[in-house]
């Protein structure tokens, strides 16, 4: 698999997350500029042309926006989307970012997943557990607490890595300053070019790019896949919070009316591509196809998200005997919601037939909503 197949979808996956979220507004906090410099209590959304948020939080973060900076401490999760991406404070768990230019300085109680033009792992940042990065530049210069996989045009290690290194990228440099606790993996075309003075404790493995070996393969398969899910889940969010009352009045037809919402699902994904198709071949409305296949794929992409808030809501008023619950805890039902979803799947065929079926019924559930709006 040659480096421009694998981005390819990663670009495009990130062009999806940017257009989604560059374009919208998330709840609690929504502008042009957004500056936060008081202490926060709870978990925080904000989505704007610049958002800075200098003081703490404790919660999770969730920002979409041109420029982001993150200077204040953090108690839980980061997920962000935009052009320009710097985290510069302390994060007591997880990290998400997409965007143009990620820049991680600060520190990361666990682990990162980052894609982006530009990723840079700064000299004083130290994730606690693993790291997965994806980018035409990948630099990391700061440490790793366990492994780091890294899929991208150029990539250069200058730090410390204390598990195993996998890379995948055309061109990999290991400099004077970085230690290698584990074994380096490289699959490229040319060789990796490795300073005299750098340390690697465990073995050195190049494997040349046209020799397609299957666990490569698999290792770019799982990498689009959690970009992928992670663009999904931010949309999700993003959906969610932009329509509360409708996406999850929408997510409860499939409840109240389950066949006319499994029946509408087939009849949009059997006859979308069909009209789609005809009106290609007509020539004159080609506009119109592009048009409407854009609406289809949409559609489609928002339907299927819809059948995961039915189970995220389902969660909460079944289990938790939540019947109108806060924001918050329904992005965090939510992201539960697609962590149960991945756990189905690994059923062998039952799970993913389930998991299609309740994207149908979703895609059926969203267009009957649409259906009783309009005759309102």
């Amino acid at each position: 698999m040659s480096h421009t197949r694998l981005f390819q979808p990663i670009s495009i996956v990130l062009l999806f997350i940017l257009g989604i979220t560059l374009t919208t507004s998330l709840a609690q906090d929504a502008g042009e500029t957004i500056i936060k410099r008081e202490p926060i209590e709870h978990d925080y959304y904000a989505a704007g042309e610049t958002v800075h948020i200098a003081g703490p939080v404790s919660g999770d973060v969730v920002i979409a926006g041109q420029r982001l900076t993150i200077d204040g401490p953090i108690t839980e999760d980061v997920i962000a989307a935009g052009e320009i991406i710097t985290l510069n404070g302390n994060v007591g768990d997880d990290v998400r970012a997409a965007g143009r230019v990620v820049q991680i300085n600060g520190d990361v109680a666990d682990h990162i997943v980052a894609a982006g033009e530009t990723v840079t792992i700064g000299p004083q940042a130290k994730v606690g557990s693993w790291a997965w990065l994806a980018g035409r530049k990948v630099e990391v210069l700061g440490q790793v607490g366990q492994a780091l996989k890294i899929g991208g045009e150029e990539v250069i290690i200058a730090g410390q890595i204390m598990g195993q290194v996998e890379i995948m990228a055309e061109q990999v440099r290991v400099l004077d300053e970085a230690v290698i606790q584990g074994s380096l993996r490289v699959q490229s075309p040319n060789p990796p070019d490795i300073a005299a003075g750098a340390i690697i404790r465990g073995d050195v493995t190049h494997v040349p790019m046209p020799e397609v070996e299957p666990a490569p393969v698999l290792q770019a398969v799982l990498l689009v896949t959690v970009l992928v899910t992670m663009g999904l889940l931010l949309t999700g969010m993003v959906y969610f919070l932009l329509f509360p009352r409708f996406s999850v009045s929408a997510a409860r037809q499939i409840e109240q009316a389950p066949l006319i919402c499994l029946g509408l699902g087939f009849l949009v994904l059997l006859v979308g591509p069909l009209v789609i198709l005809l009106l290609f071949t007509l020539g004159i409305t080609i506009l119109l196809g592009i048009l409407l296949a854009a609406a289809y794929f949409l559609m489609v992409v928002i339907g299927g998200l819809t059948g995961v808030i039915y189970v995220a809501d389902v969660g909460l008023r079944r289990l938790f005997k939540k019947e109108k619950a806060g924001k918050g805890l329904m992005v965090l039902s939510l992201i539960g919601a697609f962590i149960v979803l991945g756990l189905v799947q690994l059923i062998p065929l039952l799970g993913s037939l389930a998991v299609f079926l309740l994207s149908v019924l979703g895609i059926g559930a969203l267009k009957y909503q649409f259906i009783q709006q309009y005759q309102a």
